[in-house]
């Protein structure tokens, strides 16, 4: 059995950006959804239902993505679907970097801390609801830039090297899973390119027909996801399941 066949299921969605947003809208939509809980770092409390609930959660503050794990096992005593869409490409300074020229401590500290750090710190706050009997996933959205063998157009220096990082620490982790949470699959899964503020200001006039939208993007995440199970932990997937090397 998958998480997603389960009577009830209960979601975790780190991040309520376009992805985030649109896979709490798929989620919902299979039979089985109990709960989802979204955590995001300012959170609208008018979009909190039965059914849903924001919670804040600030990636770059560790004692708030336990206080979000905190607050979140008030409502739920286990989690079957973990998923982390936080990511950090650009931002009013910082921007991919072209050159070697270009890189700053500033920008890869920052691209570390969110795009790397964050999800063993997520993993860590919600592990206890994670270990349970009922089949779970934790998914991390990576990057295909990420891949160190798949890099042949260099570029994009702290973005790159922070997904990369992401990857080692999800297949680490799931590595320690495999014991302590037999019933967990761990995936690191490239979302596309996405309409979204994160891949706006690089998307070109020609580029858009291989542009997906937020919707088939959760579509085609959640296919994947249904697709895998524990022999699987520890693997790098794009939207469409094929396999992207490390």
């Amino acid at each position: 059995m998958h998480c997603f066949d389960l009577p009830e299921f209960n979601v975790v969605i780190a991040g309520g950006g376009s992805i985030g947003r649109a896979l709490l809208e798929e989620v919902q939509l299979i039979p089985g959804f109990n709960q989802a809980i979204v955590l995001e770092r300012n959170p609208d409390p008018s979009g909190n239902a039965s059914a849903v609930l924001h919670l804040k959660m600030d990636a770059k503050d560790p004692d708030s993505i336990k206080d979000a794990a905190a607050q979140a096992a008030r409502h739920v005593n286990r989690v079957h679907l973990l998923i982390n869409t936080v990511g950090v490409l650009h931002d009013g300074k910082l921007r991919p970097e072209k050159s070697l020229k270009a890189i700053s401590q500033d920008s890869l500290l920052n691209s570390f801390a969110i795009n790397a750090a964050f999800l063993p710190l997520l993993a860590q706050a919600f592990s206890a609801m994670m270990r349970h009997d009922d089949p779970a996933i934790l998914a991390s959205l990576s990057a295909r830039v990420g891949s160190i063998e798949d890099n042949h157009s260099g570029g994009w220096y702290s973005y790159r090297a922070a997904k990369a990082a992401q990857n080692m620490l999800l297949r680490t982790l799931a590595r320690e899973w495999r014991l302590s949470h037999p019933q967990a699959t761990v995936l690191a899964l490239h979302p596309g390119t996405v309409e979204s503020r994160l891949s706006e200001p690089f998307i070109s006039a020609n580029f858009r027909k291989r542009v997906l939208t937020p919707g088939e993007c959760a579509t085609s995440l959640i296919k994947v996801m249904a697709s895998l199970n524990v022999s699987d932990s520890g693997s790098f997937h794009d939207w469409k399941g094929e396999v992207i090397p490390w």
